[in-house]
């Protein structure tokens, strides 16, 4: 079965995200009317009065969530984007909704129960949205009607791009091999090596390729042409892999001098004042909840660090923050007291011996970094923003990684858009610094939720 094209599919979801929009709905009415959590001072209404209405609201929000794309098969979403595009469109739609019963006159509906199915309406339709992706996941690894797919590049994306489609079935894809652009006929993590551009069409003929993705950027504006235009002549779908640091020159600010066209960058929406305030109100109410709600577990884990081995439970770095201005990082110490001693001052790696054991998992579950919540309460830090690196790596990366010092425009962040997408550890500064800069140039506090929630289950590369 074509899962990917299936209409029946596309049904299931809408005929599952009716029947859990209008089961939220009457959950809600049970809630506010009848379980006695709440107090009623005029009267029950009968249910048949909000009957009437529901048709109106299911409509209004699926027509919203059709417009998000959210009934293509095609798509893919992780679940993370998905919920949040539900929430998005229960948002809206129960907003317009409310401001429809304003001018209704007939009845007088209760805004509290219309209020509260802003919050028990996502829950519904995000519950079944899970249910059918993990039925959808287990479909697609038991189906043999894979896309064959072919990879065209030479750099690490390529490498990236396999380890992510050949371990999980959500990407139903049969990576049938890799043209190479520079580097000849070579394989790439297990797949084969098929030649190079000038076999381009032959390769596509020959192994019913259904969809290409090129990484390379250095490809020629004429090559890349033949390419689209022998894609479209076989049918076959063209996917050109975004450079994250050249998708930023779209975002531009034009003025005039006399006349003259004058182009350059657009700021960071952080640059707004009240963009600022926003972050700042969310850091200092999440970090101080934080800090009070943990404070059980930070005792715990402090006698564990200070039995587990000699030395501090703390520790604490210098680091370099927003406008280049330094400050003391802290963590809970997961390795040896003086672990850089004759060694110097070197990045952490995967089995590295200087850890201890109850450093290491606290490193494998992201738990040393729970101090730093008083660098966000402090200031020093935001929740969400470019990871802060030592001086020591700043004075080598600014000479070496373009617009590697943009990273310090916004405060450093305990959790980062590249964190959460595997560029930790010893990984390549040049992909962390494109990530860190998309961040940058698309923040909202909804980018930042997204990345707050996936924080909890990002743990590729934590060592």
């Amino acid at each position: 079965m074509r899962i990917r094209n299936d209409f029946r599919l596309s049904l299931l979801l809408l005929a599952g995200d009716i029947f859990a929009i209008n089961a939220g709905f009457l959950f809600t009415y049970w809630m506010r009317f009848h379980s006695g959590f709440f107090d009623v001072l005029y009267g029950v209404p009968h249910v048949s009065v909000y009957l009437k209405v529901l048709p109106v609201l299911t409509i209004v929000c699926v027509f919203i969530m059709r417009s998000k794309k959210l009934y293509s098969i095609k798509s893919r979403l992780s679940i993370v984007d998905e919920f949040f595009l539900v929430v998005w469109s229960y948002t809206l739609g129960v907003f317009i909704f409310m401001a429809a019963t304003f001018f209704y006159r007939e009845y007088s509906y209760s805004r509290s129960l219309l209020f509260m199915s802003w919050f028990v309406l996502p829950v519904f339709v995000g519950a079944w949205r899970f249910i059918m992706n993990r039925a959808l996941f287990v479909l697609r690894s038991k189906s043999d009607g894979k896309r064959n797919l072919l990879l065209v590049g030479d750099g690490p994306m390529v490498d990236r791009l396999i380890g992510h489609i050949a371990g999980d079935p959500h990407w139903d894809y049969d990576i049938k091999g890799v043209v190479r652009v520079k580097s000849g006929k070579k394989d790439a993590k297990g797949v084969p090596g098929l030649g190079s551009i000038k076999d381009f069409a032959r390769i596509l003929k020959s192994e019913d390729i259904e969809e290409v993705i090129i990484t390379e950027m250095e490809v020629s504006r004429d090559v890349m042409t033949d390419m689209i235009m022998e894609c479209e002549k076989n049918m076959v779908e063209f996917r050109l892999i975004a450079d994250l640091l050249g998708m930023m020159t779209s975002k531009v600010d034009m003025r005039t001098i006399d006349g003259i066209p004058l182009l350059g960058l657009k700021e960071s929406p952080l640059a707004e004042g009240y963009n600022r305030f926003f972050k700042r109100t969310m850091d200092i109410a999440f970090s101080a909840l934080g800090l009070i709600v943990l404070s059980p577990l930070f005792l715990i884990i402090a006698i564990l660090v200070k039995t587990g081995s000699p030395g501090p439970v703390f520790y604490l770095q210098k680091r370099i923050g927003e406008d280049g201005s330094r400050f003391a990082m802290i963590k809970f110490r997961t390795m040896v007291n003086n672990a850089e001693k004759g060694v110097g001052r070197v990045w952490a790696k995967k089995d590295d011996p200087r850890r201890t054991r109850v450093g290491s998992f606290l490193r494998k579950c992201n738990l040393d970094e729970l101090p730093q919540l008083i660098n966000v309460l402090k200031g020093e830090m935001s929740l969400v923003g470019p990871r802060p690196e030592r001086p020591h790596f700043v004075g080598r990366f600014k000479e070496s990684i373009p617009r590697y010092m943009a990273r310090h425009k916004i405060k450093s962040g305990m959790t980062g858009w590249a964190q959460v997408n595997g560029l930790r550890g010893n990984t390549s500064i040049e992909e962390r610094t494109k990530y860190d800069i998309y961040y940058i140039e698309n923040w909202s506090l909804g980018f930042d939720m997204k990345i707050i929630i996936m924080s909890f289950v990002a743990l590729k590369n934590a060592y």
